[in-house]
């Protein structure tokens, strides 16, 4: 039986997997287009990190961004080092059980079709990981690949590394380089809420609910998420537009009843919408404890909240938290640790 549960986090994609539709559908949207747009750092960079092992379910699967064309992407990710970094290093992190990508990979670095064969340091780095959430988390993926440590919040930059999404490597390729018209983001779209899973073609500035009319749920009430369920943000207005860092969107069926006995159903562990009643007091179960990637104790916090004393959260290395949600997921009595932790934070 495959290990689900770490100490150090959660298998999302394992307990809770998600299929995408193949098809890759573009989204017609006749506002104004935002072209895409990097901000390139000032300071030297002298690591780039493109992270190709997502530890979410709901997160754009590799076949989307790659298309089964993993050399090409490579070849784009030498022009892009070799343009504007060329003093750094390219950390390539994948799934360690993906094993063809991890063969591409391989026989890309032994140079038959690089563009610059002819370079004399070895500059692109293979790392393999457990696809466990939260390992690419910028403060736990610069620890575990470049042996740093890095302050929750902080800019990577500060510290030369240069944390690249892949579809960054694309724009960057295609705007910059090529000078070539580069609109559109693809963003997966997945959750109890929709008909079917997709994975969308979509110009960035194009309203959510343009993106969502044709897969929701008529029969249900629902709710929308950017970014993923256990950190990311609720969508309250469906106007809202997307923009260039927009991830994912989850849609999730709204609950509007409780869990009996939720204290003796540990092993059911769920994401719930629950607006009637989920929320119970702490029953000292220690999951949150023991799943913290971290290594903190997220129910002193709680009870410094629930005490009225968010201030004295501090004395726990609160400010090494990095808001992964776990402890909310985990928490059987469906305590919200996340936001209790973000408003203790708030007090210096």
């Amino acid at each position: 039986m495959t290990k689900k549960a770490y100490k150090k986090g959660f298998n999302l994609i394992e307990t809770y997997p998600v299929k995408f539709a193949k098809t890759i559908v573009f989204v017609k949207h006749n506002g104004p287009a935002v072209n895409y747009s990097f901000s390139f750092p000032d300071k030297k960079v002298e690591h780039i990190i493109v992270n190709l092992c997502p530890t979410e379910p709901w997160a754009l699967p590799n076949r989307a961004i790659l298309r089964n064309r993993t050399h090409d992407f490579l070849n784009k990710l030498e022009t892009v080092r070799e343009e504007y970094f060329p003093d750094s290093h390219c950390h390539v992190v994948v799934n360690h059980q993906e094993s063809n990508l991890i063969n591409e990979l391989n026989q890309y670095k032994a140079g038959t079709d690089r563009i610059y064969p002819s370079t004399k340091e070895e500059y692109l780095h293979l790392h393999t990981m457990e696809p466990v959430y939260p390992y690419d988390a910028p403060v736990l993926i610069v620890k575990n690949i470049l042996g740093l440590d890095i302050a929750f919040g902080q800019n990577t930059i500060e510290h030369s590394i240069l944390l690249l999404d892949p579809q960054d490597v694309t724009g960057i390729f295609e705007h910059y380089i090529k000078k070539s018209e580069f609109n559109t983001r693809l963003i997966p779209i997945s959750g109890t809420g929709l008909k079917d899973n997709k994975i969308l073609k979509v110009k960035p500035g194009t309203p959510i609910k343009s993106m969502l009319e044709l897969y929701v749920r008529t029969d249900i009430k629902y709710r929308v998420f950017l970014d993923g369920l256990l950190n990311g943000t609720e969508v309250k207005d469906l106007n809202q537009k997307i923009n260039w860092s927009t991830k994912n969107i989850v849609v999730i069926e709204e609950r509007d009843y409780k869990t009996p006995f939720h204290y003796i159903r540990t092993k059911e562990l769920h994401f719930t919408t629950s607006l009637m009643g989920e929320l119970r007091c702490c029953v000292y179960c220690n999951f949150c404890d023991d799943i913290c990637p971290v290594n903190l104790e997220p129910a002193l916090y709680w009870h410094c909240y629930d005490r009225g004393e968010k201030h004295k959260a501090h004395l726990y290395a609160l400010e090494k938290c990095i808001e992964c949600g776990l402890c909310s997921f985990t928490c059987p009595s469906k305590l919200e640790l996340l936001q209790v932790i973000r408003e203790c934070k708030l007090l210096k």
